[in-house]
């Protein structure tokens, strides 16, 4: 071969080289990771916990992205803060989201952690007591105007009922034999019998109000950053999954941010959760029906809180997940 001939073929080679190394990178070589900002509702607890188990173990990376959870508290509303991009995703419940959609602010839901936020009704042990009915003329420490409770009372014809603001602070209900207080059946009950008052429960589930407890985001979110969405609803997804096989690796982390919460009402939280509250098809987590949110923003329009020509389909998207 000529000198020629060769410094041509080396040349040829060389081109088809530096082709392929910008078609097809290393496979080794590191994808740039975008931070996902996630803010909770609440102090970190057992609801959120497939959340903090996806940034634990950095689910996410492969895909690009690295969740980044922030606990919420009182003072913290998910819904304005992730509208306006302080964060860009929050937990928050189905029929706050519809309201909020109501207002015209463009937040969807994308994965349902819960399959209802478990609200319930908290009173004394009374034989007398067979249904919600039966608590009719007693105080009520509830979060005045909220849905579920509008609903509860037009439902079940609930009057002469007195209504008090709901608080953590368990002295008022010990003091009263016939207040009923308003909170998680995951927690409220443990905390009650830790105290030493002796409760039964009416959840607001069992009486027919079940809206999902949801991750959202926004709809520009979804529009323009649609494989952001898609990995970080996947992330969480298998968080949610890591946490029900091992529901201890993130207990120490979550009693440390939460001082409400004691090591046995922790753990009565878990059981209730993945016992009640997460599909047993682990494959089915984060799943959403369009019938149950329709019976939501039915039971929404039966107390006058949406229109009757209300749509609740742009309000949550079920296309992120497959095999739902």
């Amino acid at each position: 071969m000529s000198i020629k001939n060769s410094g041509i073929r080396r040349s040829k080679l060389l081109l088809v080289a530096t082709l392929c190394a910008a078609l097809f990178p290393l496979a080794g070589q590191a994808q740039e990771v975008k931070k996902v900002r996630l803010l909770t509702s609440w102090f970190g607890q057992a609801d959120q916990a497939g959340y903090w188990q996806a940034q634990e173990d950095k689910l996410g990376k492969e895909s690009g992205v690295e969740i980044a959870v922030t606990q919420g508290g009182p003072k913290i509303q998910t819904i304005p803060q992730v509208a306006s991009g302080q964060a860009d995703f929050g937990i928050s419940n189905a029929d706050d989201l519809l309201l909020a959609r109501l207002r015209g602010v463009p937040v969807r839901a994308v994965f349902a952690h819960m399959d209802y936020v478990p609200y319930t009704l908290i009173y004394h042990t009374d034989p007398a007591v067979k249904k919600i009915g039966d608590l009719q003329g007693r105080t009520f420490a509830v979060n005045i105007g909220f849905a579920y409770w509008e609903w509860a009372k037009k439902q079940y014809k609930l009057q002469n009922t007195r209504e008090i603001p709901v608080s953590g602070d368990l002295s008022l209900f010990r003091n009263d034999p016939k207040m009923v207080q308003q909170g998680y059946s995951l927690y409220l009950p443990a905390r009650m019998k830790e105290a030493g008052i002796d409760v039964q429960q009416i959840t607001i589930a069992s009486l027919g109000y079940r809206p999902y407890a949801v991750l959202f985001t926004t709809d520009e979110m979804i529009q323009k950053n649609p494989a952001l969405v898609k990995a970080t609803v996947a992330a969480v997804q298998q968080g949610w999954k890591n946490f029900v096989r091992n529901s201890t690796a993130v207990k120490p982390m979550l009693l440390k941010m939460n001082s409400q919460l004691t090591p046995a009402v922790h753990d009565a939280a878990v059981k209730d959760l993945i016992e009640t509250l997460i599909p047993h098809d682990l494959g089915k987590v984060g799943c959403m029906t369009d019938a149950r949110w329709k019976e939501l923003s039915d039971q929404l329009k039966s107390v006058n809180f949406l229109p009757a020509g209300f749509d609740p389909k742009p309000a949550y998207d079920r296309s992120l997940l497959a095999g739902c």
